[in-house]
């Protein structure tokens, strides 16, 4: 059974995180991050990174932390700094998603093609790993986020595409 603090400290993690993902797919921009470049003959990126959705990741990300913050202040008693928090783990989180972007032109995957378990954690881990900065957290937690994100990403993505708010069901 998970506890009250466990279950704060989760939802702490998890809300700038999946904001932070989520934001690009509804404020996507033109502007390809990559400027539409290759390196070594393949894009970059691809034209599904984008300089407003990146800024726009980071930007909602933040600020649903932010709101977390201001609706449960009790968690700076478990995390002092949240806010700084925040913003890395949303910085994390879409920069966890430009790297694993780079790394499948890399491997000649085509852009939008499935990369199983990468495409459903880059973003966890991105933000997962930025917070090191600040503070490690329990491994309890990082479990928790890693299994419950492969159910909930997959689930959501689904929801997206049926929407018409994404190409593929990933």
């Amino acid at each position: 059974m998970i506890d009250f603090e466990i279950f704060i400290l989760i939802l702490a993690y998890v809300i700038p995180m999946y904001f932070a993902n989520a934001s690009p797919i509804m404020v996507h921009g033109k502007t390809p991050l990559d400027f539409k470049k290759n390196l070594f003959g393949k894009r970059v990126l691809g034209d599904g990174k984008t300089i407003l959705g990146t800024l726009a990741g980071i930007f909602f990300g933040s600020i649903a932390g932010f709101i977390f913050a201001i609706i449960y202040p009790e968690i700076f008693l478990i995390i002092p700094n949240y806010f700084l928090l925040a913003v890395l783990l949303s910085t994390g989180a879409i920069l966890g998603d430009i790297f694993e972007s780079f790394l499948k032109r890399r491997l000649g995957f085509e852009s939008g093609q499935q990369w199983f378990l990468c495409d459903q954690l880059d973003f966890i881990i991105g933000g997962l790993l930025f917070s090191f900065i600040l503070i490690i957290p329990r491994f309890e937690i990082i479990i928790v986020l890693l299994f419950a994100t492969i159910l909930v990403h997959s689930l959501t993505n689904i929801i997206a595409f049926k929407l018409g708010l994404k190409k593929v069901p990933w």
